[in-house]
């Protein structure tokens, strides 16, 4: 594990010489600004060896290292991901500064600290700036500021190096930061024995102004106006300073030691105080206590911080996300974070939708769901029989394969900063598991494409089935955004449904939304997830009573692209019984254009199912249905999941087997013997089909696609 108590390694000594001395308790109490609150992301790859942070950009991309078994390596955090960075050298890269294009600087470190060189990397290409060079900021016009030996230095876009600093015996330059734009550097220096803080720019170096009193400074951060922040210090205590127009002010902090790391374009600051516990100030708001309104610690994974508390922040962007690093005691490792703003007053959980009972067979599935209301968005939870289950901190809790142990009651507590509330208790009861039943229907799905607003296609499904009663749970989806990270090209951007139970509408969804109960639902079908709670893709989990069914998939306006709709059978396997409906039939009626793809799924239940399948055209087209531009003579082809084919058919050819069929599953009889209708009968096992539907010599048109459970 690696700490910041621990000094031995070059990789964490930039990081050190900032650390703050501990000084005495606070005697102040904090003020809480009402309207800001954080979030906090925890940065890098490797929380079990933690990691640390050293700069952040205008967009709240991140640099650090992450520490392994055998060292650290550099990383950075951006668009939600932690990436490892190229080395220059095969020992330890660390990165200090990263500006807006994305462009990172840092220091190279040879195999056991033999060599150090300093590095850029731009687009993913590292450049070795050379020997000796230690660059610890980059800024947004390409300048680059470090220390080599003793002095500082500052590199200009096209590779100038310039030297500055003092130079007699023992003196030395420290650079800290620089200005987004102009080239500006900070720093301090230190010269006969005394330690000064610094502003240089165009060749002028210029100690900044000391706080009466005070017998030493640095500067450690500036902003785009070019105002400064760091510290000045007497008798072995520092006091958070900010450098403006000649003059050094004092940022009113609680007794003790206090540094000013960081500052935005607004004029906010960030800083360390009483040992490393951080603050925020602002004109307008004053001194602010950042600890108590970080609003999702235990949920981000920091159960506990080093004295209950995140420590060490070193930066903060124009768009307010601030950086640091802390300690976690129950690992021992650093930690580098991001805080980011939650705009909002605090406003306590309201549960708007409490757990339901269940009485679930064994061996089958359990799922609770609550729905609740809150700012800051609340955390979960759940308990069994009043105890805490462990990590079950979800908006749903389910089990798998239940047993009599699992029988009790559930509630989960829904809490964030503002206030804690407990939901009603829901009672699980666990009968016997019932007898297996035969395989059956469960899934249908279309891929095609849709071709704007006059485009739509109708998928029909009947449920019921011989001595079945009650409504049957279903998920329909229409995915077109989600397709896009499947590697589906040209996905339709905003799909729509309607659902109809005969010719009546009686539901429809534009956009999903990531409700919790449908989540649930769709994870407990096993449906690929959507992209995010926000993507435009459409779905609904529904009850269906027995009857016919359709639902009609279009594109919202005049857009375009692929789409894949879908209808699960939602009822768990081991909740299923001869008694339960059934999905006895599922069909889609399109323009096949090319070819028409229809995946189905048998699953569940002992031994194999029949099924019969058909792709119906010159049918469709005669009385009484008279539907116009059907393929003129459709083929259809079936596949297992293998992609092996296992039956196809041309014209089903009026035989005795698939005429008892239709009559069977109450289908409409074809045409005539001789129709160019295609149709077969399967017997299948559990497991994915697939059926591919075309016109004989490339022809197209409407088709009607059925799959029918025979009984």
């Amino acid at each position: 594990m690696h700490s910041l108590a621990s000094s031995s390694s070059p990789v964490r000594r930039r990081f050190l010489a900032l650390a703050l001395l501990a000084s005495a308790a606070l005697a102040l109490p904090a003020l809480v600004h009402a309207q800001t609150r954080y979030s906090v992301t925890f940065m890098g790859t490797n929380f079990n060896f933690g990691s640390v942070a050293y700069g952040m950009n205008a967009s709240g991309a991140v640099v650090g290292i992450d520490f392994t078994l055998t060292g650290a390596r550099p990383f950075i955090y951006a668009n939600g991901a932690a990436s490892i960075q190229p080395s220059l050298q095969l020992g330890t890269d660390i990165p200090y500064g990263i500006n807006a294009s994305g462009a990172v600087v840092g220091t190279s470190h040879g195999p056991n600290s033999t060599t150090t060189r300093g590095f850029l990397v731009t687009n993913g290409a590292v450049t070795d700036l050379g020997a000796d060079m230690n660059p610890v900021a980059i800024g947004d016009d390409g300048f680059i500021a470090g220390t080599t030996g003793s002095r500082g230095f500052i590199r200009s876009p096209a590779g100038v190096v310039t030297l500055f600093g003092p130079t007699g015996a023992g003196d030395v330059t420290v650079v800290n930061g620089i200005s987004p734009t102009g080239g500006i550097v900070v720093g301090s220096t230190r010269a006969a024995g005394v330690t000064r803080a610094f502003r240089y720019a165009n060749g002028v170096l210029t100690d900044l102004t000391l706080v009466p009193g005070e017998s030493s400074s640095a500067a450690l951060g500036i902003n785009a106006a070019g105002v400064i922040v760091g510290s000045s210090s007497a008798a072995g205590s520092s006091r958070a300073v900010i450098f403006s127009n000649g003059t050094g002010t004092v940022i009113p902090t609680p007794p003790g030691s206090s540094v000013a790391y960081g500052i935005n374009s607004a004029g906010a600051v960030v800083g360390d105080y009483s040992g490393g516990r951080p603050f925020l100030y602002t004109a307008a708001a004053g001194f602010v206590d950042l600890t108590p309104l970080v609003l999702n610690a235990a949920a981000a994974g920091f159960t506990l911080f080093a004295n209950g508390i995140i420590q060490n922040v070193r930066a903060i962007n124009d768009a307010g996300q601030i950086l640091g690093t802390t300690v976690l005691p129950m690992t021992g490792s650093n930690t580098g974070y991001r805080l980011d703003p939650v705009a909002g007053p605090a406003v306590a959980p309201t549960i708007t939708t409490h757990p339901a009972a269940q009485t679930v067979a064994a061996g089958g599935t359990a799922t609770f769901s609550v729905v609740a209301t809150g700012s800051p968005a609340p955390s979960y939870e759940w308990r069994f029989n009043t105890t805490p289950i462990a990590g079950a901190t979800a908006q749903t809790y389910s089990i798998t394969g239940v047993t009599a142990a699992n029988a009790g009651s559930y509630t989960v507590r829904v809490f964030n900063t503002a206030g804690t509330v407990t939901s009603n208790a829901a009672t699980l009861t666990v009968t016997a598991a019932p007898p297996p039943v035969a395989a059956r229907l469960v899934n249908l799905s279309i891929l095609t494409s849709l071709a704007g607003t006059n485009d739509s296609f109708t998928m029909g499904y009947v449920v019921g089935g011989a001595n079945t009663s009650g409504a049957k749970p279903l998920v329909i989806r229409a995915a077109g955004p989600s397709l896009t990270p499947l590697g589906v090209g040209g996905a339709l951007a905003d799909p729509q449904l309607t659902l109809f139970a005969g010719p009546t509408q009686n539901g429809a969804n534009d956009n999903w939304g990531g409700g919790a109960p449908l989540l649930a639902a769709m994870t407990g079908v096993g449906a690929f997830p959507f992209a995010s709670a926000t993507s435009l893709d459409a779905a609904v989990a529904t009850n269906v009573a027995a009857g016919d069914n359709s639902v009609r998939v279009a594109p919202v306006g005049n857009l375009s692209g692929a789409v894949i709709a879908e209808i699960y059978d939602a009822t768990p396997d081991a909740n299923f019984t001869a008694a339960t409906p059934r999905l006895v039939n599922v069909s889609v009626l399109k323009n096949i254009g090319t070819s028409l793809t229809a995946g189905f799924v048998i699953r569940g239940g002992t031994g194999s199912r029949t099924v019969l399948i058909r792709a119906i055209g010159p049918t469709l087209g005669a009385a009484p249905f008279n539907v116009p531009g059907v393929v003129a003579d459709p083929q259809l082809v079936l596949f297992n999941a293998a992609s092996t084919r296992i039956g196809e058919n041309d014209n089903w050819g009026g035989t005795a087997a698939l005429t008892a069929a239709f009559t069977s599953v109450g289908a409409f009889q074809l045409s005539g013997p001789t129709s160019r209708d295609a149709a077969l009968l399967a017997t299948l096992t559990p497991g994915n089909y697939t059926v591919q539907v075309s016109g004989v010599g490339n022809t197209t048109g409407v088709a009607l696609v059925e799959v029918y459970e025979v009984p």
